[in-house]
């Protein structure tokens, strides 16, 4: 037992300090190609960072080190497809990136998951903890749900009560569509007794907390107290800003302060920070409320993620969030939230009308470098799209009939997210009146990143270089309408700069 626990102890030491980690990968599905190893620079916006990549053998192997601080989330990725993991300094993990199931569908944001199968891995690993705990939650939530008879009984009663006029004298979750039965709250208690038991031995302080979030989560829903929860679960509890579980849990927790409580109780408090810009007055104004009063560093950090989330209500002004999050990311008293209201910022900025594109490592068919500022001159439709994505189809043939009808007037440049110059040509074979200029990225993820793309396609307009629509729609909802204006201002006045609006 204490040799146990000196164990741990060391390992917990070791994972507070910064150092090599090093993951010897098998990919024999996908030799030849790229692999990268990322980095989440936050768990609030998720936005990546780059750390190392290598080549796959022809035998299906690569070997990456990258440094690492305490705990950190990474994410493999290959082409379109990646896989998270946890690493820690001094760690080797021999990990296999299998294809994904036959059957799945191509994403068309971001990537294809996959479950990463690691070989050689000790027990008391965190990545060997997380799966193993996830794996007995994920199970009890389906069993107790399923065999809860008081669930359908309790949510025809939440129905009903719906139904009737609405309370207006306290705060107020807005309706939603349909009623999430809640777990039965002594079958909750008699799980974590048992989970408890069961970790009894496992002594790694950040396990612990990834633990009692994963517990606190399962203890939301329609049947319990959120002050029960506050005073059980948050209060007085450390912020873990590398913990999953406990930022899953706390936007739940709080996923409607925003609306339902600073802007309908206190809108003239919010609206005056809004119009001072100013990041301390608005953190004041959440301070009114009960679960966050007590708590400068949780309260400062509700606020940003609550105008992140609510960023495009109609009751803020985005300007002045966006000054806002910019004071907290260059002044907060807390480093981790300068971090995160940094990339808060970028997350919703990034791309925006008036801004000109990030660079990007483009070639044309033909194999050779281009640098697209220029072909950026005069009024440009750019479009973003791959040759296997299916719902792009309809929408390249509306710019198609686009192209006929309006190319004296606007040039319009494809981008190709194909893993291949090769799939490109062959797409372009057998869609030969796309005469529009193609191009071919480089690295296809890495301007995923940089343009913020969730989906594809995705349609962007610009003046000389400059972000006019950002997106823009697409042919079926309305891009026609912008290309007529240019040929309208065009046959006028020779107006060159247009959608200016």
């Amino acid at each position: 037992m204490r040799t146990l626990a000196l164990t741990f102890f060391l390992l917990w030491r070791l994972a507070c300090t910064a150092g090599p980690m090093t993951i010897e990968l098998s990919a024999p599905t996908y030799a030849g190609q790229v692999v990268r190893l990322y980095r989440y620079d936050d768990l609030f916006t998720l936005r990546t960072v780059r750390l190392t990549e290598a080549l796959i053998s022809s035998t299906g192997t690569a070997h990456l080190e990258a440094d690492v601080n305490g705990t950190a989330k990474l994410q493999l990725r290959i082409g379109n497809t990646s896989g998270d993991l946890y690493a820690r300094p001094g760690i080797t993990l021999h990990i296999t990136f299998p294809p994904p199931p036959t059957g799945t569908a191509r994403s068309l944001g971001t990537t294809t998951r996959v479950a990463l199968e690691f070989t050689e891995l000790d027990p008391l690993d965190i990545n060997a903890l997380t799966t193993d705990l996830n794996e007995r939650v994920d199970a009890f939530i389906a069993e107790d749900l399923a065999t809860d008879e008081a669930a359908g009984m309790q949510a025809l009663a939440v129905r009903r009560t719906n139904d009737q006029a609405p309370d207006t004298s306290a705060p107020q979750r807005p309706a939603t569509l349909f009623v999430t039965p809640m777990l039965s709250t002594a079958r909750v208690d008699t799980f974590e007794h048992k989970l408890r038991r069961f970790y009894a031995e496992v002594k790694d302080p950040w396990f612990a907390h990834y633990l009692d979030n994963s517990m606190a989560g399962l203890r939301q829903g329609t049947r319990t107290s959120e002050r029960e929860t506050h005073e059980r679960w948050i209060k007085g509890r450390a912020l873990h800003y590398d913990d999953p579980e406990q930022v899953r849990f706390l936007r739940s927790f709080y996923a409607d302060l925003l609306p339902a409580f600073v802007h309908r109780y206190n809108d003239e408090a919010l609206q005056r920070a809004l119009q001072a810009r100013s990041a301390d007055s608005l953190t004041a104004v959440f301070a009114r409320h009960d679960f966050l009063k007590d708590d400068d560093r949780l309260c400062e950090l509700v606020a940003m993620d609550q105008l992140y989330q609510h960023y495009h209500a109609k009751y803020l002004d985005r300007q002045a969030v966006q000054v806002m999050l910019g004071q907290w990311a260059s002044s907060s008293r807390y480093m981790e939230h300068r971090t995160i209201a940094a990339n808060m910022l970028w997350d919703r900025t990034a791309m925006q009308p008036g801004s000109t594109l990030p660079p990007m490592l483009l070639e044309d068919v033909r194999g050779q470098r281009v640098e697209l500022d220029s072909l950026l001159s005069g009024p440009v439709c750019l479009v973003i799209t791959a040759s296997w994505c299916t719902y792009c189809e309809l929408e390249m043939a509306g710019l198609e009939q686009l192209q006929a009808t309006y190319k004296d007037q606007i040039a319009i440049i494809a981008i190709s997210l194909d893993s291949s110059l090769a799939d490109l040509r062959a797409y372009r074979k057998t869609h030969p009146a796309q005469d529009f200029r193609w191009l071919h990225a480089l690295a296809d993820q890495q301007l995923r990143e940089d343009l913020r793309l969730r989906s594809l396609p995705a349609f962007y307009l610009l003046n000389n270089g400059v972000l006019a629509r950002s997106p823009a729609p697409m042919p079926s909802t309305g891009l026609g309408a912008l290309f007529h204006q240019v040929k309208v201002q065009a046959e006028q006045d020779g107006r060159i700069k247009v959608w200016d609006d």
